[in-house]
């Protein structure tokens, strides 16, 4: 259709995009995929649900800039693209081939399922050095990363790693980084192993050594790969997408307008337990567990779009696993105020167990099993750091966690990071405490 570009997602021709007013687009579903999913369905966004009107161009825009880089990455794309950094329909047409989630936007998009050219760690290297200068997940566009860090996506099959293109999905996001700032990679790798071990993420993750370039290498948990090799692509937004947060600023941040980046409003979003059965999941209690190993962490920059949704084939919606955690404290700025607030607290180092548990409460838990859940998760996160072998991470990174954790169980603030990188000395070694039980195991230990 002239002047529009299709969107397809889990192989159904969503709908299309159109120029709004000056650089927004409008979203108007397509007779297929109403035909699918129904009326009023949610499963490309709950900003965006199906249906015979058009979406406003507000509502659309932020959704779709959404699937875009921010920061240098935007400017990059943009110049790629040959537009300006506001123009949504252009970028989108030049990058929406592979994007996080299942969709594929673009007059190409549902043409084919691309293919795949498989490169050495040497070419990898080389696509690292020039990784300031380069926005796309696929050579000469059809690829988009969200976030500001620079990074690159592949695809990763029976060993081989290769460059998507003509819209191939690609399978791990590739973070590089100097080899003097290497130890943030080992650092943010060694939280997301704390991640796993707690059983809030799933996917894989490693630092590798591409030809001399250390990377941080994560599987895209909105991928799967069949027994067969096929990549199939797996449907996610974020919180920011899922709450019509304007894309390209700071409103993924609770302190910035429209002020609706709350903890309270992205529980609202999640699928609670069937009350009447007992029975089911719900996705609230995890959401809290991420917060307590957030703040146990000191990952302070958690903010909108580092949560996101899992919209399935079916209609189901998940939350996603955990990502994007590291110990933000102790980064050079030593930035101490979360992203987004905990019972109204934003300083991390003031955040106690009874904060957490009263923003769980807030959003309809029980006193009681909000309790549980947080008492089980720093538990498990203690165990953890006890467990997992530190290689490559600054020695403060386990004390700091280690610490944190022990103070929030113990009904103090985490306050262990205090305004910049923390001191080896002001902390207890892990060593020296006493040794916490097995999660479900026995009460927590002091």
């Amino acid at each position: 259709m002239a002047g529009h570009l299709p969107v397809y997602m889990y192989g159904t021709h969503l709908g299309n995009l159109r120029k709004g007013q000056g650089r927004d687009v409008v979203f108007e579903t397509a007779p297929e995929g109403v035909s699918r999913f129904g009326i009023a369905s949610t499963v490309l966004s709950n900003s965006l649900p199906l249906g015979p009107r058009a979406s406003t161009a507000g509502d659309a825009s932020a959704f779709f800039g959404g699937l875009l880089p921010e920061g240098r990455g935007l400017v990059n794309l943009a110049a790629q693209a040959k537009c300006g950094t506001a123009d949504l329909y252009e970028m989108l047409e030049y990058a929406g081939m592979d994007v996080a989630g299942a969709l594929q936007v673009g007059s190409r998009a549902g043409s084919g399922s691309g293919t795949y050219r498989p490169v050495s760690d040497a070419q990898i290297a080389e696509r690292f050095a020039s990784i300031e200068n380069y926005a796309l997940g696929a050579p000469g566009g059809g690829g988009s990363i969200t976030g500001y860090q620079p990074k690159t996506t592949l695809a990763c099959i029976d060993g081989q790693w290769f460059e998507a293109l003509d819209g191939a999905p690609t399978t791990h996001i590739l973070k590089p980084l100097p080899q003097e700032f290497a130890a943030m990679l080992h650092a943010e790798a060694y939280c997301l192993e704390i991640g796993r071990r707690c059983g809030l993420t799933t996917f894989a993750s490693e630092v590798r050594n591409f030809d001399g370039s250390p990377a941080l290498v994560i599987e895209r948990y909105d991928r799967s790969v069949d027994t067969a090799g096929t990549v199939r692509r797996i449907h996610q937004e974020d919180a920011a997408q899922a709450l019509g947060l304007p894309w390209g600023g700071d409103a993924k941040y609770e302190s910035f307008p429209p002020f609706r980046a709350t903890l309270a409003n992205i529980a609202g979003l999640l699928r609670r337990r069937r009350t009447v059965l007992g029975g089911g999941k719900d996705d609230r209690e995890r959401l809290l567990a991420f917060m307590a190993l957030n703040v146990a962490v000191g990952n302070t920059d958690a903010h909108a779009k580092n949560f996101s949704l899992l919209h399935l084939p079916d209609g189901q919606i998940e939350l996603a696993p955990l990502y994007d955690v590291l110990p933000q404290v102790l980064a050079p700025d030593g930035q101490q105020n979360l992203a987004i607030g905990v019972n109204g607290v934003r300083f991390q180092p003031s955040v106690t167990m009874a904060d957490l548990a009263a923003e769980g409460q807030s959003w309809g838990l029980l006193q009681a099993r909000a309790e549980a859940v947080l008492a089980d998760t720093l538990e498990q996160v203690r165990y953890a750091v006890e467990d997992i072998a530190a290689e490559g991470v600054a020695a403060n990174v386990p004390l700091l966690i280690a610490n944190q954790a022990r103070n929030l169980l113990n009904g103090k603030a985490a306050a262990v990071s205090t305004g910049g990188p923390v001191a080896l000395a002001h902390l207890t070694p892990v060593s020296a405490m006493p040794r916490s039980h097995r999660p479900g195991a026995g009460p927590a230990q002091p």
